[in-house]
């Protein structure tokens, strides 16, 4: 297969089927699901233990294009499968699965016609509530094979034209004193008469948001509950039945490679302030009149749990009913944060540093979201490409979030309030961000300027001067400069059979999200190496030492360490958090062997990257034996030792 074109859902699914029938040996394919639409939700498993039913090594699992509107994303997919079954040493020791289509039904949009993009499926949906299913949805009025947009002149319009380039719009800033002169509309009719336009298209729901984590169950593009399509339900079946899934990778818009996971979500309660409701409150002996953190609330449970139970965050919240964890802990912020220091310095390599863009955020309810929130797992987004960023000349000693994040604290306050205030303002900072608190936060150590920069970076761009949108301003710059004009249609006025004159125009389905043909091979060669980069870090966990000490009468104690010599940590500190990745089990064993302290079977719920756990046992053995000591686990390889007991060779 070349990457010099996109391939549809039916090609993609027909690649992966000629991969598995061309290397028996290790590849197959499974059909995980039916899409509404009639397509098949086709995933490829490459590895040495295609043929076993129970899995005995860890596994990579890669989810592509789950929205089904970023071609590039299920070509990386296909870019990766051909690389993992042409070069054995990637697949000798770790499973491959590869969804290189999530969303087969949406992705199909991209070759049809008229080319319009939408992130649902095909199932029938009633989005205007009334008696008919899918029957208002976007019309190709001037007939150009595109959908875009209508805009019309009205007294309750709230969009203005952009100073200077009249193909771009802007909301009306009435703080500028500007006046809005046009409603915007997708393009189309008012195909069942009740006044509303394009309201109940074709399509049902958005897979790439059909996930449980922050799952926004009466969004327009959701379903009744997460996992109600067969798509994302066979997914979450899938991974339920696959518990050596170690490592997950999402492609798409979103890239936590290149920024780590984005904090400041609000959450549904204040951990620190966490009120007991009076039928637990006797039970755990709190007071239902005051306030708790959690720490202090775990202290209260602990008492009341069995000896050996492990009283976490997770589970008090759980039985508190306080709601989903909307953030990443500091301590997977750490690894995060350092790769993504290296992914940076691999794309200088590759010569894809170009400044860009920001990649989308991710999204409520997304398939990374769940991955790492909810299944534990190190989970990565990686997105590709996003348009360039248009370069507009700064002075030399204006202060970026770049410049901040090298600057110290002092270095910062000394610049003084009012140039502070001008770069908080021209960062994009809220209004309430003023100077003379950020150097009260500075000063008391609430924040530091690497904290600050972070944050800033994070924030949506400012418009311009003008007001144009940045994406909208890149978008036209690529559009003109690589598309010969064609990825922005200039406004030409129609006659609308119901609004009278109006005008069509905009931004061209897809000119943002997938790049020209010839792009594609160099994008991928470029960048999808990294994920086996990440996975060489995958945790590695083996008995690093053994010890055996004679104490006498045919007693001994054994010490081994179980150690995690891979660079993330087992689990994820999240995954600690949910309870749902299982501890490393350290089993001893042997003939005549008698276990006088420690388990059988004892559990190591962690071991950090790089970093050892010890366990130990007090046996006796009546004459010299061989102990076999086993650590066991589904995601992180494990190891075992014979171990010497009295002499025995």
């Amino acid at each position: 297969m070349t990457f010099d074109r996109y391939h549809g859902p039916d090609e993609t699914a027909a690649a992966l089927q000629d991969l598995a029938r061309a290397n028996p040996g290790f590849a197959k394919v499974h059909i995980l699901a039916k899409s509404p639409g009639g397509r098949d939700l086709t995933l490829l498993e490459v590895g040495p233990e295609t043929g076993k039913t129970a899995k005995t090594l860890p596994a990579v699992f890669i989810a592509a294009n789950t929205e089904g509107t970023v071609p590039l994303a299920s070509e990386a997919a296909l870019f990766l499968a051909q690389l993992v079954c042409g070069k054995a040493d990637l697949r000798s020791d770790r499973t491959w699965y590869i969804l290189a289509c999530g969303n087969p039904d949406a992705a199909a949009l991209y070759f049809g016609k008229p080319l319009r993009r939408d992130a649902r499926n095909a199932r029938p949906a009633n989005d205007d509530r009334d008696d008919a299913l899918d029957e208002d949805g976007p019309d190709d009025l001037d007939g150009d094979g595109l959908i875009t947009q209508m805009r019309v002149k009205d007294p309750e319009g709230t969009y203005v034209a952009v100073p200077g380039e009249p193909r771009l719009m802007k909301k009306a800033e009435w703080s500028k004193g500007e006046k809005g002169l046009w409603k915007l509309h997708i393009e189309g009719l008012d195909n069942d008469g009740d006044g509303q336009f394009n309201e109940d298209g074709p399509g049902g729901v958005n897979l790439g948001t059909a996930f449980p984590h922050l799952y926004k169950f009466h969004a327009a593009d959701s379903g009744p509950w997460s996992g109600s399509e067969a798509e994302t339900f066979a997914l979450l079946k899938f991974f339920d039945a696959h518990r050596e899934i170690g490592l997950a990778f999402t492609f798409g818009e979103s890239n936590w490679c290149l920024a780590p996971p984005r904090a400041g979500r609000k959450g549904e309660a204040d951990l620190n302030q966490i009120k007991v409701p009076e039928n637990i409150a006797g039970f755990i002996n709190a007071d239902p009149a005051r306030t708790y953190t959690i720490g202090e609330i775990i202290e209260l449970v602990k008492p009341l749990v069995p000896p050996g139970m492990e009283v976490t965050e997770s589970l008090v919240a759980g039985f508190l009913g306080l709601g989903a964890v909307v953030n990443p802990l500091d301590d997977d912020l750490k690894f995060y944060k350092e790769l993504s220091e290296k992914h940076k310095e691999f794309l200088k390599a590759a010569k894809l540093d170009a400044k860009r863009l920001e990649p989308a955020a991710d999204k409520d309810g997304s398939f990374e979201l769940w991955a790492y929130y909810q299944i534990g797992l190190p989970s990565f987004a990686l997105d590709f490409w996003t348009l360039p960023e248009v370069k507009e000349e700064k002075p030399a000693d204006e202060i970026t979030p770049e410049k901040l994040e090298k600057m110290t604290n002092d270095e910062f306050i000394a610049l003084g309030e009012e140039k502070i205030d001008a770069f908080l303002k021209a960062a994009g900072a809220p209004d309430q961000f003023k100077a003379k608190q950020v150097i009260e936060g500075l000063k008391g150590g609430m924040m530091d300027t690497k904290k600050m920069a972070e944050m800033l970076k994070q924030m949506p761009k400012k418009p311009s001067e003008e007001g144009a949108d940045p994406k909208d301003k890149a978008l036209l710059a690529w559009s003109d400069k690589e598309l010969g004009g064609q990825g922005v249609v200039a406004w030409k006025p129609f006659k609308h059979p119901t609004l009278g004159e109006v005008e069509i125009g905009g931004a061209v389905p897809y000119a943002d999200t997938a790049p020209p043909a010839k792009m594609i091979d160099g994008l991928l060669k470029g960048q999808v190496p990294w994920v086996f980069e990440i996975a060489k870090l995958m945790p590695r966990i083996r008995i690093a030492a053994a010890e055996v000490k004679r104490l006498g009468a045919g007693v001994y104690e054994v010490k081994v360490w179980i150690e995690n010599s891979g660079g993330l940590p087992y689990p994820t500190a999240m995954g600690r958090r949910n309870q749902r990745v299982l501890p490393v089990v350290v089993s001893l064993a042997g003939p005549g062997v008698d276990i006088l302290e420690g388990k059988k079977r004892s559990l190591v719920p962690a071991v950090p990257a790089h970093g050892a756990q010890a366990v130990k046992w007090i046996v006796r053995a009546a004459k010299p034996v061989k102990l076999e000591v086993k650590a066991e686990t589904k995601i992180a390889w494990g190891d075992s030792r014979a171990i010497d007991l009295g002499g025995v060779k």
